[in-house]
């Protein structure tokens, strides 16, 4: 766990993670979205084996600070993951019958401000989300310098 390559390579999946989703809606083409949900996902499990390891591995760190951090961290990548994101909220199922389409002006006023309640707090949830992940930034450059060191 505390060698250089692994070291690399989780602040390598923490940058993905922080940063993204952000670059797939900024430069790349609705057609590559599975593709980054797939690593997305892949980056959630890299973190659960890196949680569990290190729940194994270092003593005291189950229960620690950076336990909760970590678990913290790891369990809000699911709110990246489109799909499951629709599940949660509701805003991926799509009206069939007739007569939900032509359902009146004040319930589609409803829904759509209850979108934009969900959008508000999932835009503050994300903020803060970000943030617990730029801690994880900073502790994985802690472990990599001390890795580092020892190595040395």
């Amino acid at each position: 766990m505390n060698t250089s390559f692994v070291q690399t390579l989780m602040f390598l999946v923490t940058l993905y993670a922080l940063l993204g989703d952000d670059i797939r809606l900024l430069a790349f083409p609705k057609s590559l979205d599975d593709t980054f949900i797939k690593m997305t996902i892949a980056s959630l499990f890299l973190f659960l084996i890196e949680l569990t390891l290190a729940s194994i591995g270092q003593p005291d760190y189950l229960g620690s600070f950076f336990f909760w951090l970590d678990l913290i961290s790891t369990l809000s990548i699911i709110t990246d993951i489109p799909p499951i994101m629709d599940a949660m909220t509701g805003s991926g199922v799509n009206a069939t019958d007739e007569e939900e389409n032509d359902a009146g002006d004040a319930a589609s006023l409803a829904r759509a401000s209850r979108g934009a309640r969900i959008g508000t707090k999932a835009g503050r949830m994300t903020r803060v989300i970000r943030l617990i992940r730029l801690i994880r930034v900073v502790k994985l450059y802690k472990s990599a310098t001390q890795a580092q060191t020892k190595e040395d």
